[in-house]
């Protein structure tokens, strides 16, 4: 969803990130290919299956294509006979791209982006469209929420078909993306968010229809077309299948004469087609840009790993808890409560589910950040809060919750935003992303036999004299040479930066800053460590 500009809190980390990377790059955390190095193969069509809300201007519901479009290192030059997976689903409320934003399918920038950076770092990244359409501005509750329900319940059906293509093309296909089938890791931007977590933890039916939240309030007519009563759940399996994508098997009647793709018999129950069935579709870690989890109790010990990324004053995905609101045509529509990214990580954190990406504390810069965040109630690790207030206090639709993503500037959708991102400015936000992103992913590729260094320095050896202080403290480091030093306010504002160094001590201008604490993040010939110095 779009929302508005607002000055990049982590600018400065971004640059020292690059800085950071001049040393022997590592496959899988370092790029070790260039852009003019990695093959795209477009329009990749991975299955296909029923959608309810092709408009009848294009004939009405049918059976549609789902496509993803494949980046890779190019096969003629990378000799790795069996690379890591990631797999991208773009945002865009559910709804196709160009009715409630400009932003919406799999060719989005930012998506687009991050497939590069993962191909350039020797993945195999794909991205992905999936199911769209739900009746986002229906006055009727149930029809609203129902719908959207219905649109996360067969994009995670979707993503499962996916994610089993994927693994076929390895396993009888003839492995033409030279793919390891053990390891697979999915990323969800906004709504696609919504998909990575449901996908991790939606594991029975009770869970998609005993909360009361999933069930018709009123009797009536209900989503799919039929009279149903108070209580009755949204989701029918015997209609659509169940999370997997088995079940509800439609009845095929015949080819449709245009896309040649199956005719479903609509007057029978059935609405799913079942893809790749047999072929399994557990991943690896599961990454969220600002979506949420739509119920706390999904999530159980032994889902997939789960880091999140998040706005703290998002106004349409809560960090928390809370409304889930979505913007179509000018209006605001309150869809269902949920789990935000914070509650989300906690319970993964909490029910183990995380240990393999950090058994104990990370401690590299973005983490210790990430940590010591004022808003990460806990210091939960795997999440990484964005501090960007809305610039009017009483228009909180107003922050920028998706500051990754940017498009068109001269999109008319864009005239009722105060600004547009800037590119620059969201590739900073993606720097980021990928920054506390690698390094647990390579622990989570490590769990599956991989021998990928994460290094965080742990024997290096300094100390910030005087500490607390009130005037410049002195920065000194043991058996290393600082090479760059930022400073950093719990809000996360960079305070101080200096790079280009080479010198054991480094004296700090403290003494101008306001009282307070602040991280010192050093980065050396020997790796990074953050040290913490109070000003009195």
């Amino acid at each position: 969803m779009i929302k508005t500009y607002s000055k990049g809190l982590f600018a400065s980390l971004a640059l020292a990130f690059m800085a950071f990377t001049a040393s022997a790059q590592q496959r899988y955390l370092e790029e070790v290919f260039t852009n003019s190095q990695i093959t795209v193969v477009p329009n990749v069509a991975y299955g296909y299956n029923f959608s309810q809300y092709v408009p009848a201007t294009m004939g009405g519901p049918m059976v549609i294509p789902m496509y993803s479009d494949v980046y890779m290192p190019d096969t003629a030059i990378d000799q790795t006979a069996s690379r890591p997976v990631v797999i991208i689903f773009h945002t865009g409320s559910f709804l196709p791209k160009g009715l409630a934003s400009p932003l919406g399918d799999r060719k989005d920038s930012a998506v687009v982006d991050l497939a590069k950076r993962f191909a350039r770092r020797g993945y195999v990244a794909v991205s992905a469209s999936y199911r769209l359409g739900w009746l986002a501005n229906s006055t009727n509750l149930d029809l609203r929420r129902g719908t959207n329900l219905m649109a996360v319940y067969s994009a995670v059906q979707d993503a499962k078909v996916c994610v089993r293509a994927v693994r076929a093309s390895k396993l009888v296909q003839g492995d033409p993306y030279r793919i390891d089938p053990s390891a697979i890791s999915l990323v969800g931007a906004g709504s696609g968010g919504y998909i990575t977590l449901a996908y991790a933890t939606i594991s029975s039916y009770p869970e998609v229809a005993a909360p009361n939240k999933f069930k018709y309030q009123a009797p009536g007519t209900g989503i799919f077309g039929t009279t149903v009563t108070a209580g009755t759940p949204y989701i029918d399996t015997a209609r659509v299948g169940d999370w997997n994508g088995y079940g509800g098997k439609a009845v095929i009647i015949g080819a449709h004469p245009v896309t040649g793709l199956p005719l479903v018999d609509q007057t029978q129950v059935g609405r799913n087609i079942e893809l790749y069935k047999g072929v399994p579709h557990n991943v690896n870690m599961v990454i969220n840009l600002g979506g949420a989890l739509g119920d706390s109790a999904w999530m159980a010990q032994g889902d997939a790993p789960v880091v999140s990324f998040h706005s703290r004053y998002d106004f349409y995905a809560p960090y928390y808890r809370g409304m889930v609101n979505v913007p179509v045509a000018g209006a605001f529509f309150p869809v269902i409560d949920v789990a935000g990214s914070h509650t989300a990580v906690k319970m993964a954190n909490t029910f183990g589910n995380n240990t393999v990406l950090a058994g104990s504390t990370m401690n590299d810069a973005y983490s210790v950040l990430a940590r010591t965040n004022v808003y990460n109630i806990g210091s939960q690790e795997n999440l990484f809060t964005f501090n960007m207030v809305p610039p009017v206090a009483t228009l909180p639709f107003r922050v920028n919750s998706n500051p990754w993503d940017w498009w068109d500037p001269t999109d008319p959708l864009s005239a009722n935003e105060t600004n547009p991102n800037v590119k620059a400015q969201s590739l900073l936000y993606i720097d980021t992303v990928m920054a506390f992103t690698l390094p647990r992913m390579a622990k989570a590729l490590n769990a599956v036999g991989y021998s990928i260094s994460v290094p965080e320095a742990e024997g290096l050896k300094f100390q910030v004299l005087p500490n607390p202080t009130t005037a410049n403290a002195q920065l000194y480091v043991y058996g290393a040479q600082i090479q760059a030093v930022e400073v950093h306010d719990l809000l996360g504002r960079a305070i101080f930066a200096s790079e280009g160094l080479s010198a054991s001590e480094l004296e700090l201008p403290s003494a101008a800053w306001a009282p307070g604490a602040y991280f010192v993040r050093i980065q050396t010939d020997r790796g990074m460590r953050t040290a913490k110095l109070i000003r009195n």
